[in-house]
């Protein structure tokens, strides 16, 4: 009975000395997880962001962000983003082309209400709000949107670029990121239990047989 007692306190020893290894690997996948869902970030702008929808005119949305100054309207804004403003002759403040289209249309008086550059910018919300003023009237600043959607029916509609998406792609994680997914997966190595060396088990089998076989000649 003594060495079946002795042989079942071995195999719990032994039981015990591969327990940490398996909750060593555990410990180290679990950061893996968190690098990998940590690896998706989206650039904002942190100036204003300046849409150009041409539509019927041809070619996608055009999306730039730029950094106002103080007293930047509308028009500065699409100037400094590489949109250079046409204005109608009898009101300098009314745009007849962006970027020189439409080129067939004539600038001296309003464009017609069925083809023109409708102006919007953002609300409180973010969400596109119809312009109330010109475009040499209205003031921007960071974390505002401005856009020129071109309008060729008798129809308006916001444009199709949502603010939130305008800018930014998926990129790598910030450097602070990385060093933070560094130090947790450091942390998490530390508090891991240590396995036991691989001939702790079969010493400890050796001297509980041994113990046992001591025991058992002195009661002969």
């Amino acid at each position: 009975m003594l060495i079946l007692r002795s042989v079942s306190v071995a195999l719990a020893i032994l039981a015990g000395a591969t327990a940490p290894i398996s909750s060593s690997a555990a410990s180290t996948a679990a950061p893996a997880a968190t690098s990998s869902a940590a690896s998706s970030a989206a650039e904002t702008c942190a100036g204003v962001t300046v849409v150009v929808e041409p539509n019927a005119l041809g070619g996608g949305p055009e999306v730039s962000c730029v950094h106002p100054e103080e007293g930047d309207t509308g028009a500065d804004a699409f100037e400094k983003a590489g949109h250079p403003l046409t204005f109608v002759t009898s009101m300098p403040s009314v745009v007849c082309r962006v970027e020189g289209r439409p080129e067939e249309a004539g600038c001296a008086q309003m464009p017609p209400a069925d083809a023109y550059w409708s102006l919007w910018i953002t609300d409180d919300s973010g969400a596109w709000s119809y312009a109330s003023r010109n475009v040499t009237e209205i003031s921007v600043t960071s974390g505002q949107g401005v856009a020129f959607t071109w309008i060729d029916d008798d129809v308006v509609t916001a444009p199709a670029t949502v603010l939130g998406d305008a800018v930014g792609a998926p990129s790598s994680p910030s450097p602070e990121s990385s060093r933070e997914d560094s130090a947790d997966s450091d942390a998490d190595s530390t508090s891991a239990p240590k396995p036991l060396p691989v001939w702790v088990a079969p010493a400890g089998i050796l001297v509980l047989f041994a113990v046992a076989g001591l025991v058992w000649w002195r009661r002969r």
